[in-house]
This record gives structure tokens, C-alpha cells and sequence, in this order.
């Protein structure tokens, strides 16, 4: 029910035989000019089998950035790797692999510009290092135990990198720590570092342990381990830059619950659908844990179809000020499968959340927006991407539906009264058809379908310009290249922000 692992290029439908990915050389090509309110360019990489789920990270000098996908190549590699010196607008192309073979992949710049990449083994992931921006890789070791997708992080001072992940025996969430010297460029992996539980050490007294759905529950409140122990969906682990001792980081994840688990109407059995998202905190480094719900939807009382909340991935962001964000996709509200992107914040480390705060333009029971990725920056500021149609739903498996991506620039995200300009990031639509949100279990489940474009994509906040970079999936044939591609997005106008 939750991600890529050995599937990823499978799923979508494509074989390293059907193109060929550049080895060398500038890959830029297909450039569409800048338009609406904040201005994007975009660069698409190239047609190949591996576009779907890119991830992407600047590093500090705001001009060296990496995209990475997973997916094979003629040569063998299971991760390909996109990257740049000159802030998106030339890229190169190269790869790695590893030793037992790779699924997922993610990417992240440590402060002086040493890259780290992991990539999924399903018994554990690989991690690698650049000392080039991208150019080379470096096998370094295997990193945390049995997993499913994951995701990296680094400390301010750049001493500690973390990964967190699903663990598959313990139907939880987990983190593994490796420490990293930057005098000698040396990242070690100790096995006392490995394998850290992230979700509450208190669970077992909290409300609703003994009941069979979230109820009464709101957001702020605590989870029940019963909603949690059979069934999570990983997001990101936050480390809060406001913290200079570097003890305060979070994890993010969406569950279904006892409730929807009964009757999974939306769902694949024996889980139903996504019913809320979790932020599990520490302060204390790691050595104890809260679990709060930062959206939690209400308990199904008339037979009616479940709405889902955070569907897929739901992705959090911190600011500088230490306020923390999530957003994610919601059908609270609706039928027929028509999710709305949503953002809450909270500024007391999880444990009380605002009120939802819609960034679609989309007027309820139209189309939908799926997927969520996010990046924060000074106080208040938050960026936001997703996958929207105007005319369909996920389920609508026709070509006469397309997809495009679309991304909202948000200040005083932090208050009652947000800023929100939104649009398009470019006039050509990256898919048609339906969007599977089902993960590794897409064509199984009631509404399960296309998967190709996979399980999300990513936005980072360039740290020098302030501006917003998107690297997304593009299979819609609209652009020159006619075949699936990693396009990369890159915002020209700041609308009037200051970061």
C-alpha cells in the first residue's frame, strides 16, 4: 500500500529498452517561457524510462542543485542523477548503483557541498556520497534496517545525517543516524546509530486506545496506537533550524485507522483509506517522543464513503522561525474523489494545529489536486506544488483528462490571514488519464489505475535567490520531447516576497 521499491520502473509501464537516458553532456531542452504572477521556466531532461517520483535538493551557493529518480539505465544503475552548477539552467546526467540492487532514491546537500543520495535495497538502503556536485558517486554503506520509502535529512551544522523511513516488520515509522566529518569528508554509519523508533514512546495511554476509530479526536490531539500499528505512509523527517542544538526534529506520516481498516471503502483491503496525518516530535534529540495529529477526519457515521485525508505522501516544511507546516490532499467535504490541497501550521512543536487552509483555485466538486510537496524559508514563507486537473478525478482513466502541475507561493503562512498566489507552472500538461493513489498495490484496489508518473515529486526553496525550484514527472506527450521526462521548474518572480 506504500511505495516504489523493485516496481518503480515497472509500474510505469516502460522499459529501459524503449529510450535511451544521455550519459554525458548538457541535457536542457524544451523550454517554455515564463508566464503568470511568479514567472516559470522550465527544462526538461530528456526522454528515458526513469522520470517518475523526483526528488531534489539546492546546495548552500544556491547554483550546484541534484535531481534523482529511480530506474535502471543500458548500464546497469538504479538510480539516475541529474545535475547542475549554474541555478537549473544547463544539466548533466550520471548514475550509481547498488551492490543488491535499488528502488527509490533520495537526494540532499550538506552545508559544504558534499551530496548524499540513498537508495531503497527493501532490507535496508545504500547510501552513497558526491564530492563533485553529482558528477561521481562513492559507495559509503547500507544504512538503517528493512524499509520502505525514504527520506533524508541533514543537522544545521551538517555533523549528522538522518534518514527516516517505514520499517515493514514494525508497521512503523524509524529513523537511522550517520555522522559526517567535514574535514575529511568521512560519513560513518555506527551501528549504534541504527534503527531508531520515531513514532510516540506513549502510546499506549493515549485516548482512544481502546476504541475502534479516531473519535473524538481534532487536530492536536493524541494518536491511538491502534489506529497506527498496521499501517503508515512515510513523509519527510524535519529538522527545526531554530533549534541551534539540533535536538528538535519531527516525522511526518499519514495512517489509516481501526475505523476505516473495518471497511475499507476506499481502500485496498486490509487497510481503507489515508484518515490522518501524524507529526511525531522530539526535542530531546530522539530519546523521547509525542505523536500529535495534525489533521484527523471525522468518524464515518452514516455508511457513506470515507473521506481521505493525506492520501499518498503528506510533506512537511519548517521555517526559520521554527513554525512547522504540513499540507497534504483532502476529499473531506467531497464525492466522487475530488481532492483539494491543504496546508495547517503549528507553532507550539505538533501539539496544536490551525484550521485547514485551502491553496487550489478548484470550487468544490471539480476536479482535483493530488500530491503535496512543500519547502519553507524566513518566517511565514511556504511554497507548495501539486498535480491538479480541472475536469477529472484520479480515477478517471481517459485521455481526455490532463494533469498539470501547479504551485502556490504563500507568505504569512503563519497567521490568520495568508497570502496565496497560485498558478500553472507551465501552459503544457505533464499526464492524461488517471493517477493511481494506491502506491504498489495500484491495480487492486477500487479507483486504482495509472501509476506512471509514481508517488510524488518535490519543491525546494532555492536558499540564495529565495525562488522556488520544482522538479516533476512529465509522460503527457505535450512537450517536444513526445516521451516521458524529469522536467525541471524554475520560478523567475518573487511576486514580492522576501525570504
Amino acid at each position: 500500500m506504500r511505495r516504489s521499491i523493485w516496481l518503480t520502473t515497472t509500474a510505469a509501464g516502460l522499459t529501459a529498452a524503449a529510450f535511451a537516458l544521455p550519459s554525458s553532456g548538457a541535457v536542457s531542452h524544451d523550454r517554455t517561457g515564463p508566464h503568470g504572477p511568479l514567472g516559470f521556466t522550465t527544462v526538461g531532461m530528456g526522454t528515458g524510462p526513469s522520470y517518475g517520483e523526483p526528488s531534489f535538493t539546492w546546495a548552500k551557493d544556491g547554483r550546484h542543485g541534484i535531481i534523482c529518480t529511480p530506474g535502471s539505465n543500458h548500464d546497469g544503475s538504479t538510480v539516475q542523477f541529474w545535475y547542475t552548477a549554474d541555478t537549473g539552467k544547463t544539466w548533466k546526467h550520471s548514475t550509481e548503483t547498488s551492490p543488491n540492487g535499488g528502488g527509490d532514491c533520495d537526494v540532499d546537500f550538506l552545508p559544504d557541498g558534499t551530496a548524499v543520495s540513498v537508495d531503497l535495497e527493501i532490507t535496508d538502503s545504500y547510501l552513497q556520497e558526491s564530492t563533485d556536485w553529482g558528477k561521481t558517486w562513492k559507495r559509503v554503506g547500507t544504512f538503517g534496517q528493512q524499509q520502505d520509502r525514504q527520506w533524508l535529512a541533514h543537522s544545521a551544522d551538517g555533523t549528522k545525517i538522518f534518514m527516516v523511513y517505514h520499517d515493514f516488520v514494525a508497521e512503523a515509522e524509524w529513523y537511522a543516524v550517520a555522522g559526517y566529518d567535514h574535514k575529511t569528508k568521512k560519513i560513518t554509519i555506527a551501528p549504534q546509530d541504527c534503527c531508531h523508533s520515531a513514532q510516540s514512546v506513549d502510546q499506549a495511554t493515549a485516548p482512544g486506545i481502546a476504541g475502534t476509530q479516531i473519535n473524538p479526536v481534532g487536530s492536536g490531539s493524541p494518536t491511538s496506537v491502534v489506529d497506527e500499528g498496521g499501517n503508515t505512509f512515510s513523509g519527510p523527517i524535519l529538522i527545526d533550524p531554530s533549534d541551534q542544538t539540533g535536538k528538535t526534529f519531527y516525522v511526518v506520516y499519514s495512517i489509516s485507522d481501526a475505523q476505516s481498516n473495518a471497511s475499507p471503502s476506499d481502500g485496498v483491503p486490509p487497510y481503507g483509506p489515508t484518515r490522518g496525518i501524524v507529526v511525531a516530535s522530539t526535542v530531546d534529540g530522539g530519546t523521547t517522543w509525542s505523536s500529535h495529529y495534525a489533521v484527523a477526519a471525522p468518524p464515518q457515521v452514516d455508511g457513506s464513503k470515507e473521506p481521505s485525508e493525506g492520501a499518498i505522501f503528506p510533506w512537511g516544511s519548517i521555517d526559520r522561525a521554527g513554525t512547522l507546516y504540513v499540507v497534504y490532499n483532502s476529499t473531506n467535504g467531497e464525492t466522487g474523489g475530488h481532492f483539494h490541497q491543504y496546508y495547517v501550521f503549528s507553532k507550539d512543536h505538533g501539539k496544536h494545529w490551525s484550521k485547514p487552509v485551502k491553496l487550489d483555485k478548484l470550487t468544490h466538486g471539480h476536479g482535483a489536486a493530488v500530491y503535496a510537496t512543500s519547502d519553507a524559508a524566513g518566517k511565514g514563507v511556504l511554497d507548495v506544488a501539486w498535480y491538479q486537473t480541472d475536469t477529472g478525478t484520479p480515477s478517471s482513466n481517459t485521455n481526455n483528462v490532463t494533469w498539470s502541475p501547479h504551485f502556490a507561493a504563500v507568505t504569512g503562512a503563519d497567521s490568520k490571514h495568508p497570502r496565496i498566489v497560485e498558478q500553472a507552472l507551465s501552459g503544457l500538461p505533464n499526464h492524461r488519464g488517471g493517477i493511481c493513489l494506491q502506491g504498489i498495490l495500484c491495480g487492486i484496489g477500487p479507483g486504482s489505475g495509472d501509476r506512471s508518473l509514481l508517488d510524488y515529486f518535490q519543491v525546494v526553496i532555492n536558499p540564495k535567490t529565495g525562488l522556488a525550484g520544482i522538479a516533476y514527472a512529465d509522460n503527457g506527450g505535450f512537450r517536444k520531447s513526445g516521451g516521458g521526462e524529469v522536467v525541471f521548474a524554475q520560478q523567475t518572480k518573487a511576486a514580492g516576497r522576501h525570504h
